[in-house]
């Protein structure tokens, strides 16, 4: 079974930190490639080839290298503060959270 590049091309430019060896990777979604582990995407670390799964979160503005997503990240505060029974769901793809789940199960975003 043969896995394709992306064959779409939205024009952002997504900058992130590869968490091994530190190194800024910068990519355009053109140069993505897809497995069932990794079904956003994900780009290989030009230095130590780890891969890194693509978000949406890493789009920056080419010109000024701001960041064009909002902050995503609940404050581990807020996350003890929810009440008993209440359903929370991921930020990233609305997946519903287990009671005890620290991430999502679909897509591996920190609740």
């Amino acid at each position: 079974m043969g896995f394709k590049r992306a064959e779409w091309h939205s024009g952002l430019v997504y900058r992130q930190i590869c968490e091994e060896c530190k190194t800024g990777v910068e990519y355009m979604d053109d140069k993505l490639d897809f497995r069932p582990w990794y079904p956003d995407g994900f780009v290989y670390c030009p230095r130590c080839k780890t891969p890194l799964r693509h978000s949406e979160k890493y789009a920056v503005d080419p010109a000024t290298g701001a960041s064009l997503s909002l902050p995503t990240e609940v404050p581990a505060e807020t996350i003890a503060a929810q009440p008993a029974g209440v359903v929370l769901f991921c930020t990233q793809c609305g997946n519903k959270f287990g009671e005890n789940d620290r991430f999502c199960a679909k897509c591996g975003n920190k609740r």
